[in-house]
């Protein structure tokens, strides 16, 4: 049956049927969509313009079953099952930068000399500064490192507090060779080597209260969307597509390794500034790789996967669908 033979009676209630079936995959509006109109329309009381509650959940419940529905085969779960958790991290990973958007801007080159002359007490010195997009424990930071000797955390301590920054509790209180302050959502870290002959100062950014609650919102939302992704390719039983997927996961599998091990850190270490996000840029999350290996996995299995998607729309299916029921 074509859209031409639906019934010509009750356009208003036709319409609005016909809107509740967007709940549904494409494909199975085309080949039920207007067997469904019809039956639900030959339904209806006389003078009915509008779609029963009843019907309305049921058609929004159904669409939803179909979309999320897999072939009953191995391969369609093991790619749904990759799609989950690959949406999953990278929806982690976008919560993760929605939060970090809300956080204080690290100080530039300039300002971050400024707090480590002040922390070392020593208003000339010219230490080497350096910015961090990414680090395993912290997230992006702004680094500072003086060749220095005899320097001492109780005056560094006063000297910051008098310029508005609040000490923090270290690991081991009573060590007088590393100290923590916190100011205007920036977090200072100082420490100087043993023989303390150095000293390094870092600035990070620290957590305003959004990345854990968007981390996760972001992973369940991209859960969803990489098995409805899964779900729709598979449904449709193209064969170039599962070879583009094959690509796709290959391709994403170590940024979505990366960004798992760093999903401890912003349960744990969020208060210290830590992001998920950040492996995805530039940065030496691989140590035995080139800086960019990350990003351009990321671009080229994204990439990848949305070549999977239109494959599938325009491909010929490679045998006959699954059974569908209209719930």
């Amino acid at each position: 049956m074509s859209t031409s033979d639906w019934p010509s009676a009750a356009p208003t209630l036709e319409r609005r049927y016909r809107r509740l079936l967007t709940a549904y995959p494409s494909h199975y509006r085309r080949r039920h969509g207007a067997e469904i109109v019809t039956t639900l329309l030959e339904m209806a009381e006389p003078g009915q313009q509008r779609p029963g509650l009843a019907d309305s959940w049921h058609l929004i419940v159904s669409g939803l079953r179909q979309r999320l529905r897999l072939p009953r085969r191995p391969l369609a779960m093991l790619g749904a099952a990759l799609a989950l958790l690959a949406g999953a991290a990278f929806g982690a990973a976008a919560g993760s930068w929605a939060a970090f958007q809300t956080y204080t801007p690290l100080p530039g080159n300039g300002a971050a000399t400024a707090v480590h002359r002040l922390t070392t007490g020593v208003p000339d010195v010219s230490p080497y500064v350096w910015t961090l997009r990414g680090h395993s424990d912290t997230g992006p930071m702004i680094m500072a490192e003086s060749n220095l000797s005899g320097w001492q955390t109780a005056p560094a301590r006063d000297r910051l507090a008098a310029d508005g920054w609040r000490a923090l509790p270290v690991a081991e209180p009573d060590r007088d060779f590393e100290l923590t302050m916190r100011r205007d959502g920036l977090r200072l870290h100082a420490v100087t080597d043993l023989t303390r002959s150095a000293v390094w100062s870092t600035v990070s950014t620290v957590d305003t209260g959004w990345m854990r609650p968007l981390v996760v919102a972001g992973l369940l939302a991209g859960a969803l969307t990489g098995w409805l992704t899964a779900a729709a390719v598979a449904q449709r039983r193209s064969r170039p597509a599962a070879v583009t997927a094959v690509f796709a996961f290959a391709a994403l599998a170590l940024p979505v390794v990366s960004i798992a091990d760093n999903l401890t850190n912003v349960f744990h270490r969020a208060h210290l500034g830590a992001t998920v996000h950040h492996v995805l840029v530039t940065s030496t999350y691989w140590q035995s790789g080139p800086p960019w290996l990350n990003p351009a996995l990321t671009v080229a299995g994204l990439a990848l996967t949305v070549g999977t998607v239109v494959v599938s729309r325009f491909s010929r299916p490679a045998g006959p669908s699954m059974r569908e029921v209209a719930g």
